[in-house]
């Protein structure tokens, strides 16, 4: 059942984009672009998302057009979320570290295992619907292999299709995790953009809190829990205290 819902969810998600990028303000809005009218392109690209519409594309093209204008924050904004649809996009990639190389804040990251390193990569090399389809494919596989695993009289040829179909469904598991991982990501966003031109960030959920350190626009953050008008969050090295909910957008 899970994972029935979770191809439904993929499959939902891929018509949202299939419609946004079939929509005739977006041909308009990249034409307005071509012709640098970046203002222009701005408000059709924005009202194409207010009207339920979304795609990496559409998310890519806007930070485009807000970083010719010079607006890092919004432009890394809509990176980061043209990243959560196209994780395995090396223009949106590109375009996001000469945007961050820009910003004012120069964090140091935690350094992460290798292994989960690779795997985070390697899970974003495609698209989360194109895992849920290898989990599928996969599964099918595995069930076909049981089933000449029992029907079968050869002994090698027993052996031989339990052992792939183990492998198989090791694949399944894996592509379905891959997938889900991405979907979540989607879906439970957790990750957030300063928009403030400055922000102290604060010990305690107050104004009277010790203050910590200075954190400025462009800066990504992680929102670890909330408590009234305030945020707990986490730099990339480590560091985190509290700022006010309206000084970010969450990605």
């Amino acid at each position: 059942m899970k994972q029935l819902l979770l191809t439904l969810t993929l499959c939902f998600l891929a018509l949202n984009i299939a419609l946004a990028q079939n929509d005739n303000r977006f041909d308009k809005a990249n034409q307005l672009f071509q012709d640098e009218n970046y203002s222009g392109a701005i408000s059709l690209y924005e009202e194409i998302l207010s009207s339920g519409k979304e795609s990496g594309s559409l998310y890519f093209n806007l930070g485009n057009a807000y970083y010719k204008q010079g607006k890092l924050p919004q432009a890394i904004l809509n990176y980061e979320r043209a990243k959560l649809m196209l994780p395995h996009d090396k223009d949106i990639a590109y375009n996001l570290k000469m945007a961050n190389s820009q910003i004012t804040d120069k964090l140091e990251t935690v350094g992460e295992f290798f292994l989960a390193t690779w795997l985070s990569g390697f899970r974003n090399s495609t698209k989360s619907d194109t895992w849920a389809l290898i989990s599928i494919i996969s599964f099918v596989l595995a069930l076909g292999l049981l089933a000449v695993f029992m029907f079968s009289n050869t002994k090698s040829i027993k052996q031989a299709s339990f052992y792939i179909a183990i492998i198989f469904i090791a694949t399944c598991m894996l592509s379905l995790s891959f997938s889900y991982g991405q979907k979540n990501e989607l879906t439970n966003r957790n990750f957030a953009i300063i928009f403030s031109p400055s922000v102290t960030i604060k010990s305690s959920p107050s104004t009277g809190g010790t203050e910590l350190f200075i954190l400025h626009e462009g800066t990504k953050v992680k929102i670890l829990e909330t408590v009234g008008e305030w945020h707990r969050i986490q730099i990339s090295d480590g560091n985190d205290g509290w700022l006010p909910i309206s000084t970010i957008e969450v990605i």
